[in-house]
């Protein structure tokens, strides 16, 4: 009667398990998931062969965000070699947020992992890289993270620059202050604002001093501010301005748009452009390259844009979550609207726009931005 029992409870817990595994993979009813991701993770390795299970039976691609980062609780060797398997798959949704994860498990059996993806596609998976090989003490990785002192997003060489300070080595500190003056914006979002407010927190926490600079004040009033945190830095290294690398140097977001295109995957990456009052085709956000197109390339320019602008904004296309592109289209009082696309959802007629920018951009700037491009904006072409 007794091992009746246990084997009835034990099949309850398999069910309640499951049902679990299901809300936490849930992405439509947040509500749920939250609350499925903390019940596994009170159950801690009693949940990891179902979690295995689901896996197998679902896919990778099957967890979701959430659920993805949450294995980081899950200090299993069963599971940190899932979510190294799932950092090795280019396809895989959510690198980021298994690099997050794994990082938590702080495996040395994975520094080679992590000192590979320090120059992935996807600066998140970078990002988590750096601090995971921190974690680990790994100084023979400190060539590797100067290199990425000139990296074009700004989190990414920020973190170096940290983690380089936590070994003993101050190489990075010029790239923190110099972001003290970064001024760029992305329509609404103030990038410049959120690297200056980095900078300074870490800096204020090293130094112990403010110098009453507030990141989120106007140009302006912030100067007194920077010139002594420029002092600072000057009477630690005298020639610390030089030793900014090109990708570190503080840009101002100058100029008027016409139009603006931002994508964001987690899977692929993200990519920024934008059109200038000039005539300028403008890539980038933090780091902003210009090239001035001639009449008859603004002109075929506009004319696969106009056909883009007539697509119903009102409405979404293609599948919600973390991979999106918009168009940012002025509208008569001067402000923009949004058309928003997910995955593979892209009206038909935004292909040849998407086109006439690809061979821009080839043409412009080089392949490589080209291929780039190409890269991270076939996941919303219906049937891809």
């Amino acid at each position: 009667m007794t091992a009746l029992l246990l084997m009835v409870l034990f099949a309850q817990d398999e069910e309640r398990i499951a049902l679990e595994l299901k809300y936490a993979n849930n992405s439509d009813k947040p509500q749920y998931q939250g609350q499925a991701i903390d019940r596994l993770k009170k159950r801690g390795t009693a949940a990891v062969p179902a979690i295995l299970d689901y896996v197998k039976k679902n896919g990778r691609n099957g967890m979701a965000l959430f659920f993805t980062e949450s294995l980081g609780h899950f200090r299993d060797e069963r599971i940190s070699d899932l979510l190294a398997r799932c950092l090795r798959d280019r396809d895989f949704y959510w690198r980021p947020a298994a690099a997050k994860a794994l990082r938590g498990h702080q495996r040395k059996k994975d520094r080679d992992l992590f000192r590979e993806l320090l120059f992935d596609h996807l600066w998140g998976v970078q990002f988590w890289s750096i601090r995971a090989l921190e974690d680990l003490k790994d100084r023979e990785s400190f060539s590797r993270f100067r290199e990425l002192l000139n990296d074009r997003i700004y989190d990414v060489r920020a973190q170096a620059a940290k983690t380089l300070y936590s070994f003993g080595d101050e190489s990075g500190l010029p790239v923190l202050v110099a972001s003290l003056r970064s001024s760029v914006k992305w329509f609404e979002i103030d990038y410049g604002q959120i690297a200056r407010e980095d900078s300074w927190e870490f800096l204020k926490k090293i130094s112990g001093k403010n110098f009453g600079f507030k990141p989120w004040e106007p140009e302006g009033w912030r100067l007194p501010g920077l010139e002594k945190w420029e002092a600072w830095m000057t009477a630690r290294d005298p020639g610390w301005k030089a030793k900014v690398p090109p990708n570190a140097r503080p840009q101002k977001g100058e100029g008027k748009y016409q139009f603006g295109f931002e994508l964001r995957s987690c899977q692929r990456g993200d990519f920024f452009f934008r059109l200038d009052t000039a005539g300028n085709l403008v890539v980038g956000f933090f780091n902003l390259r210009r090239a001035k197109l001639t009449a008859e390339e603004l002109s075929r320019f506009r004319k696969a844009l106009e056909k883009a602008g007539k697509i119903d904004r009102s409405l979404p296309y293609g599948e919600g979550g973390c991979d999106y592109e918009q168009y940012y289209f002025p509208d008569p009082e001067g402000k923009f609207e949004r058309l928003w696309v997910g995955r593979g959802g892209r009206p038909g007629a935004a292909d040849l726009f998407i086109e006439i920018v690809s061979r821009l951009l080839a043409v412009k700037f080089d392949e490589a931005t080209a291929l780039h491009f190409r890269e991270t904006t076939s996941i919303f072409t219906p049937g891809e």
